[in-house]
């Protein structure tokens, strides 16, 4: 496959409630790879369409890790790159840098990092890196998400837990299952130590950056929280996040 062969690659985004993010978003993709498929999923209270990209229809407030199981359905190519509906790609960022990584084999999925951004009065953006990659440091049945890398390798750093913003061989997603439906919008933590676990191969390629826009939704569907569940299914009592904080099993705080 030569390296910009993007006839390879489908584009996924998980969206809720963000029409004017979404829009961007997808402006942005098509300026720079104008023949990329795009496939979106819109699980807000009410779902826009977009006519740059083809629509995957799913039960409004079902949550971002069910639909973004639909649309990995839906992808008929052997990598694809998963898009968090904030982003916005620019002159930086090199998507073919993170298809190379995967389609030569170096890596299963490969992600870019983001630039926090943040409108301030009319015309002033606030830009900050926003890194949200990590590794993960088990101790019994607690585990540890700690900032930064393992190794560096040729092109990327090996971690374990990246943004979701990234190119992977669709096939091995698949057989990890995707993602956890019960975990709604958590899904992201419990994802990644079964792609842990699975032996997945997973780096981040630093120059590979684009901004997210700290925007809200238009309007919140109701959500539980997760997290404590997410816990629980990866096997654990208790996971400390990058933050610091602790969230534990439910199955703990039943046993207390």
């Amino acid at each position: 496959m030569s390296a910009a062969d993007f006839s390879q690659l489908t584009a996924i985004v998980s969206t809720a409630n963000r029409p004017k993010s979404l829009r961007r978003l997808v402006q942005s993709l098509r300026r720079k790879l104008p023949v990329l498929k795009i496939l979106v999923a819109d699980h807000g209270l009410e779902p826009h369409a977009s006519k740059q990209a083809d629509q995957v229809k799913v039960p409004p407030g079902v949550g971002r890790a069910s639909a973004c199981n639909a649309l990995l359905s839906r992808v008929r190519t052997p990598y694809f790159l998963l898009l968090d509906d904030r982003a916005e790609l620019t002159a930086e960022t090199n998507i073919e840098g993170l298809l190379e990584l995967v389609s030569e084999d170096k890596l299963d999925l490969a992600a870019g990092d983001f630039i926090g951004c943040k409108r301030k009065l009319w015309f002033f953006v606030k830009r900050q890196p926003q890194p949200g990659h990590g590794f993960l440091e088990f101790g019994g049945d607690h585990l540890t998400l700690q900032p930064g890398h393992r190794t560096i390798g040729e092109g990327y750093a090996w971690c374990d837990l990246v943004h979701n913003f990234f190119v992977a061989r669709t096939s091995k997603v698949r057989n990890l299952g995707g993602w956890d439906p019960e975990l709604e919008n958590d899904e992201r933590e419990e994802f990644f130590v079964r792609a842990h676990r699975q032996g997945l191969r997973v780096g981040l390629a630093p120059e590979v950056v684009a901004s997210l826009w700290d925007e809200p939704a238009d309007s919140e569907p109701s959500h539980a929280d997760r997290k404590s569940l997410a816990v629980a299914k990866m096997g654990l009592t208790r996971m400390t996040n990058f933050e610091g904080h602790t969230i534990k099993s439910p199955r703990r705080a039943m046993a207390a």
